[in-house]
């Protein structure tokens, strides 16, 4: 056999090869572009959720995407956003375990902690995703009207009371009101009502 035929043979099967592997190859390339750009848009997702809701940490949404973070970030260069996750989990947690009457400072303080460490977690994220943030801009961007913070401290006072008042802490106040009509003193005014009933007793 020469070389000739041997090269020939060699691209015949080499076409078939291509024929077959190549469109296979080519799905499987796509898949993956399709699953590093969906994996990419869930965690687009909870970054913005989380920039969102930053203001409001007590959000149903704000806290579905914390929990949310292991899941999503969870490749070893997204380390960093994982720890940062867990410190202010941890700060949660001890946060949550704390009597509701601690001094108002105390509280205070503890608020003031969780925004820095949310801070730091959305700034990490934020760098894993290809954004440029820095603590100032995160904790002095977000805006809250005040109108809605106080409607959000009348509910948690509102919620505090009710709680105290079933758990026996405090006492619901009571007062009766005695309703009092001034006599008919007038000498007209009390010929007139007697003539009023007679006139009902005449009917009758």
């Amino acid at each position: 056999m020469t070389v000739e035929i041997w090269v020939t043979a060699g691209l015949g099967v080499a076409t078939i090869a291509a024929i077959i592997i190549g469109p296979i190859w080519a799905l499987h390339i796509q898949r993956k572009i399709e699953k590093e750009r969906d994996e990419r848009s869930r965690r687009f997702w909870v970054f913005k959720t989380l920039m969102s809701f930053r203001a409001t940490n007590l959000s149903p949404h704000f806290v579905q995407a914390l929990n949310l973070i292991d899941v999503e970030f969870d490749s070893p260069k997204e380390k960093p956003v994982r720890i940062a996750w867990k410190v202010l989990l941890d700060h949660f947690t001890e946060w949550g375990s704390k009597p509701a009457d601690r001094p108002l400072a105390e509280a205070k303080a503890d608020q003031n902690r969780a925004q820095e460490l949310t801070a730091k977690l959305l700034v990490t994220m934020g760098a894993s995703l290809g954004y440029s943030f820095d603590e100032i801009e995160i904790k002095k961007g977000a805006y809250y009207p005040q109108g809605l913070g106080s409607v959000e401290d009348e509910q948690n006072s509102l919620r505090r009371g009710i709680l105290n008042l079933l758990a026996g802490h405090s006492k619901l106040p009571i007062a009766v009101f005695e309703q009092k009509f001034a006599p008919l003193t007038d000498a007209e005014d009390a010929t007139a009502a007697r003539g009023i009933a007679a006139g009902n007793d005449g009917k009758n």
